[in-house]
């Protein structure tokens, strides 16, 4: 096993988008094999990544099957899949419905990430539309959802949306950054599917929707992903109150992007701790017609039964 650090920089969409032909030459490895014996994990089905606690890496491309057989020998048992989104920055040459059917298999777990829309005051070039916020994020969250049927991923899977750091004291993009997270969270819940959020310690999007965590109307995300750099595997952080996102509704990306070598393949990754249990709410399951305003209007509050329409 061997592990090497690479400079610091933006997480996931912005920094992946700087390295798209770097990343693109570290996975280009199809012809690896794995080792002799890979550590055997029993296969998975189910929502992902489900009920889980434990160590997952992300990595801008998915890697190929034997790579991931490889990885085996790893401590790491599940995997972020970036699945869709405007501003996603690597193609994703091996995500088929096949490559994680095979996956799930050999017992790998998946949380699938979205980077869609950006803040309005980011930097990105496709950015949230302040005016159009709530409908924005409902249109990101049915194709995050085509996207995730496509692929095979079970109901009730949580669908991160990847919001990258944004400055605080512009009001104006906060509350549209809101509308979107919220608008989206709602529509997620409409297919059946778990909200999820990334941001970081250092961005206004973390303190944001901690403020925002009970206000009347905001739909805030099941779970909760926030990246501080520091090393430490908890997802415990004093920039997150004690009683939000809790019980097992959080993960931390707690080391980014630096290289891994295990099984003999070598990959660039970022490195994560999650402590998650799939809540008692089932939400419906209905076809959602597109152009259909998001039905849910309530902070998700403590677990409740929703009707299920399947």
């Amino acid at each position: 096993m061997t592990i090497t650090s690479a400079p610091s920089g933006l997480r996931r969409a912005g920094r992946r988008l700087l390295t798209v032909a770097v990343a693109g030459m570290l996975l280009a490895t199809a012809g690896v094999a794995a080792t002799d014996r890979p550590a055997r994990a029993a296969g998975y089905t189910g929502p992902h990544p489900g009920t889980f606690t434990g160590l997952g890496f992300d990595t801008c491309a998915a890697p190929s099957g034997a790579q991931m057989t490889a990885w085996l020998q790893s401590p790491y048992r599940a995997i972020g899949i970036y699945i869709g989104g405007v501003n996603r920055g690597c193609a994703q040459a091996n995500l088929t419905k096949e490559w994680v059917a095979n996956q799930q298999a050999k017992g790998w777990r998946f949380f699938p990430l979205y980077v869609g829309l950006q803040a309005p005051c980011s930097t990105y070039q496709r950015r949230i539309d302040p005016t159009q916020a709530a409908a924005q994020g409902r249109a990101a969250a049915d194709d995050a959802v085509t996207k995730a049927r496509g692929l095979g991923l079970a109901q009730q899977s949580t669908i991160i949306l990847d919001m990258e750091r944004y400055p605080a004291g512009n009001a104006a993009c906060s509350t549209a950054v809101l509308q979107f997270t919220s608008a989206w969270t709602g529509r997620l819940h409409d297919h059946g599917y778990l909200s999820g959020l990334y941001t970081n310690t250092r961005s206004a999007g973390l303190p944001d929707h901690v403020d925002a965590y009970s206000r009347p109307g905001h739909i805030r995300p099941d779970v909760l992903d926030f990246a501080n750099w520091d090393g430490v595997q908890t997802t415990s952080d004093p920039t997150v109150p004690a009683n939000h996102w809790v019980p097992k509704r959080r993960m931390k990306q707690y080391q980014g992007d630096h290289h891994e070598t295990w099984g003999g393949v070598r990959l660039n990754i970022d490195s994560n701790y999650l402590d998650l249990e799939v809540p008692m709410t089932r939400y419906r399951s209905a076809t959602v017609t597109p152009t259909r305003p998001s039905s849910r209007a309530a902070g998700f509050g403590p677990f409740r039964t929703t009707r299920s329409t399947r």
